[in-house]
């Protein structure tokens, strides 16, 4: 149960930076109310996202890890960036059609929460934490979440398990 609770917060704190975007687009078309509680939401998600790093990673059971390949993965957040940007090339907002957009986030968010892929947050980005691709002497590859700058594998000496394949280091 924890796993889906912190995918899907994970998952819906990267929106935060899409908030602000559409507020900006919101206010330029008068629509204050809009522009108001997507300004209202975006701290709102920025500080779960936070509290999921911090304060509920610091509770996680810490377990030595040893990992034999490293891969930074953090230019993946480059992509959503500009998916981010996109609502400022948009007509109007009210063009939007939330009959469609609502559904469809709602599904995209249950399929990632529900499976073994990872949806990159450019908010952990901007939080000073680092994507990495780390994979054990059996085989198994994780997502490795650090704020260190990975050079070599013997960096990380504890870590605790986010999600299935999500690992957070815990050794700061």
């Amino acid at each position: 149960m924890f796993n889906v609770v912190v995918k899907t917060l994970l998952i819906l704190t990267s929106l935060a930076p899409i908030c602000l975007v559409y507020a900006w687009v919101a206010a330029s078309e008068d629509y204050i109310w809009t522009a108001f509680w997507l300004v209202i939401i975006a701290p709102i998600l920025a500080g779960a996202c936070w509290l999921v790093l911090t304060r509920w990673a610091a509770k996680l059971e810490a377990f030595p890890f040893q990992f034999e390949t490293v891969e930074p993965v953090d230019q993946e957040n480059i992509s959503f960036l500009l998916l981010y940007l996109s609502p400022l090339f948009m007509d109007k907002i009210s063009d939007v059609n939330f009959n469609i957009l609502v559904p469809a986030l709602g599904i995209y968010a249950f399929l990632l929460a529900t499976s073994y892929t990872y949806h990159f947050n450019p908010l952990i980005s901007m939080m000073g934490w680092h994507f990495y691709k780390v994979g054990t002497a059996e085989g198994v590859t994780y997502m490795l979440l650090t704020r260190k700058r990975l050079r070599n594998v013997d960096r990380i000496a504890k870590a605790g398990q986010l999600t299935g394949y999500m690992l957070i280091d815990l050794t700061e």
